[in-house]
């Protein structure tokens, strides 16, 4: 089975670098903009030393439509230490770039997994499949994240010295560049009293900061408040595809039109999610559980996650794979339920006209409940010695 998905994932590697390397070999119609052409014209401006532009969402949508054609508009949202990873991306022609970052990034995910799993590696990226054939086709940086946290929580869960496991704080701090998906990983080190890997991982993401700082200038600072606060502006007015949106923002935004009531309603996720943590590690779950569980956490406490995000749970499936391979035919259910989640936005694009409702929250949680449950029960035939 690993090799079938492996070789999948290499075809579909493959066939976008080469529309993005022969244009007349992409489907027909309006040209689409992928995420990963944002990100290659990100890192131009960012050479250029331009980045005012990018951070500015009407001079970088109509820099990017003049670039590839496209009507799509997209906001360059990143923490300016993420153009360190831009910019050099962006010395490659488009689709060999293309090719480096998500062929790269996806084998830094995938070995991460292998060695977080316990050999299970092929069910957690089955599970993941149709995620990560998304994130694949567009471009996009869930396998960077996902394989930061997957490798925060191998060295996190290290045994032997304290000196090992302060390794974890460098995942900790390059995760940084999508800062949304820290909370729960945040609250599980303090709840485990992890002060090293706290430590390490401020130093990581203060040198990665300053370093920005040098090279791109200070003033990329108040351009990428100006940008935060547009992003904030358009989630609020409905601007974004919600449909693909897995948080509780996204489906009562949608449902109510009320940004204030979903805003309130993602707090009290999160809230709710910060207490089970807490109440967890008050029952002394074992490490791999209760990281699992906070890796959880953080995919959903987030108002800003899409579809491709979701390769992110692949470290919490990961650390409970070993836990669930136990009940061996009787997990099957889980398959069919991830893949719902990966789906939900596609399955409500093709089901409901305007507007549509961002519904993919749901099979996320039950997902993520499922999963919990399973590794934290064991089959009744199973010895738990």
């Amino acid at each position: 089975m690993l090799l079938v998905l492996c070789l999948a994932f290499a075809g579909q590697i493959l066939l976008i670098a080469l529309q993005l390397g022969v244009p007349a070999l992409a489907p027909k119609g309006p040209p689409q903009l992928l995420d990963f052409q944002v990100f290659h014209i990100a890192g131009q401006l960012a050479l250029a030393g331009d980045l005012g532009t990018a951070y500015d969402p009407v001079q970088f949508w109509a820099h990017t439509k003049a670039l590839t054609g496209s009507p799509d508009r997209m906001l360059w949202p990143y923490p300016p230490h993420f153009n360190l990873v831009t910019a050099p991306l962006a010395l490659l022609p488009l689709w060999l770039s293309y090719g480096v970052f998500t062929g790269g990034s996806l084998l830094f995910y995938g070995l991460a997994l292998r060695r977080l799993s316990g050999g299970q590696h092929a069910l957690v990226l089955a599970m993941l499949f149709p995620a990560i054939m998304i994130c694949i086709r567009i471009g996009q940086n869930a396998f960077l994240v996902g394989g930061l946290m997957a490798w925060l929580a191998s060295f996190a869960l290290a045994e032997g010295t304290s000196g090992a496991r302060t390794l974890a704080g460098v995942p900790l701090g390059l995760l940084t560049v999508k800062p949304q998906f820290l909370p729960g990983i945040g609250l599980y080190l303090l709840l485990r009293g992890e002060w090293r890997i706290i430590f390490a991982g401020g130093l990581v993401a203060a040198l990665a900061l300053a370093l920005a700082t040098l090279l791109l200038g200070s003033g990329v600072w108040l351009d990428f408040i100006h940008v935060m606060g547009e992003l904030s502006k358009y989630l609020s007015r409905g601007l974004y595809q919600y449909y693909r949106m897995t948080s509780l923002y996204a489906a009562l935004f949608t449902l109510t039109r009320d940004a204030g009531l979903a805003l309130a309603g993602q707090i009290g996720l999160a809230g709710v999610l910060a207490m089970g943590l807490w109440l967890a590690a008050r029952r002394a779950w074992p490490a791999r559980h209760l990281m699992a569980a906070a890796v959880m956490a953080s995919a959903v406490m987030t108002p800003y996650g899409y579809d491709y995000d979701l390769p992110v749970l692949g470290a919490a499936i990961a650390l409970l794979a070993p836990d669930l391979a136990v009940w061996g035919r009787r997990a099957w259910p889980l398959l069919p339920l991830s893949w719902l989640a990966c789906f939900a936005g596609l399955i409500i694009r093709a089901v409901f006209s305007e507007p549509q409702p961002a519904l993919a929250v749901v099979p996320v949680l039950l997902l993520c409940a499922a999963l919990l449950v399973l590794a934290r029960t064991r089959p009744a035939n199973v010895d738990p010695g």
